[in-house]
């Protein structure tokens, strides 16, 4: 799998922390929900660098209840919660999280989620990052659809 560099995806202590509680309130199942927040663009004398910074959390319930798998096949349902909270906090849909029962990579149903979203048309979809914790240990991965092809990018823990 490719990985970019010039994609940093920042998740404070404080959110992270929420994701756990979230992942532990779903066992035995996989929990979801969307990360909030502000993308920086930052120009290197013409090489780009994206900053996702998460500001607020919201667990969701999964479409599917299991235990290796979370779906949210319900595009209006998902639009109306992203709608609701950009207008109230003034944030950005950044990111996609779910846990897996065991490692922080996506499944193949993952990846064909990630990709439909990715290309479904609806601009707020189009460039999200999916980030999947492991629920035993907590590591965490990030992945972002560029050019049509499935990335891995950074993920960096922050005080604030």
């Amino acid at each position: 799998m490719r990985f970019e560099k010039d994609i940093v995806f920042v998740l404070s202590k404080d959110i992270f922390g929420k994701i756990n509680k979230c992942i532990e309130e779903s066992v035995p199942n996989e929990a979801c929900g969307f990360l909030f927040g502000e993308i920086d663009e930052i120009d290197n004398q013409g090489d780009f660098n994206y900053i996702y910074r998460s500001k607020l959390i919201q667990c969701i319930e999964s479409s599917t209840t299991s235990p290796v798998s979370f779906l949210m096949g319900n595009d209006d349902q998902i639009l109306k919660i992203s709608n609701i909270t950009i207008q109230n906090k003034e944030l950005k849909l950044i990111a996609v999280f779910h846990s897996h029962p065991a490692g922080a990579y996506p499944s193949n149903v993952d990846k064909k989620f990630m990709k439909y979203y990715h290309n479904c048309g609806i601009k707020k979809f189009t460039h999200l990052v999916w980030i999947i914790v492991d629920s035993r240990n907590k590591n965490v991965n990030g992945f972002i659809y560029l050019d049509n092809k499935l990335t891995q990018i950074r993920i960096e823990l922050s005080e604030d």
